[in-house]
């Protein structure tokens, strides 16, 4: 029971508060991570290395996990696209504390690697502040690491490349003659 001079604009502000508010689903994200993907993926696929990427599956004593894009040169280099454009910033630091809680379960792995991160940002200018508490808690997991934004997508995939190539003629050098 209520008196309105506006019965319109009250029963949208009501609406809003008690409706509206609770309706966004905590971890809705804007882009997910294959958009994210998508975005690094390009510039590879413009250098032909995509099809060095394979799965692999890193297990450890506790737990396991399968990254869909891997590579060896030495040690396994797993990518893994996260996005964190998200909507609120609550699920933006519990992703990033996932992620966090993932690489300390597979640190125990007999297998040596190193995870690159493939950071999708928000694109709400008003979450960057939480998109930086983020990227500070996956600085703190254990092991090896590294965060690549989406950003420094180009360079990445030169980074990549060049890593083949050198690769690809260590193990030419390797080669017995025959």
């Amino acid at each position: 029971v209520g008196l309105s001079s506006d019965l319109e604009k009250t029963l949208a502000e009501l609406f809003g508060r008690y409706v509206e508010r609770y309706a966004v689903r905590s971890g809705a994200t804007r882009r997910d991570d294959e958009d994210v993907w998508k975005l690094f993926c390009e510039p590879l696929e413009k250098l032909h290395v995509t099809p060095r990427l394979s799965t692999k599956r890193i297990v450890a004593s506790n737990y396991d996990y399968e990254f869909q894009r891997a590579w060896k040169n030495g040690i396994w280099h797993v990518y893994e696209p996260v996005s964190f454009d998200m909507v609120d910033g609550g699920s933006i630091l519990e992703k990033a504390n996932r992620w966090v809680g993932r690489a300390t379960s597979l640190d125990d792995s007999g297998e040596s690697f190193k995870i690159y991160f493939l950071l999708g940002e928000p694109q709400d200018p008003s979450l960057h502040a939480v998109f930086m508490k983020a990227q500070n808690l996956l600085n703190k997991m254990p092991g090896k690491k590294e965060l690549i934004l989406e950003s420094e997508a180009e360079a990445f995939a030169e980074d990549f490349q060049r890593e083949v190539k050198l690769h690809d003629l260590d193990e030419t050098k390797r080669q017995p003659l025959t």
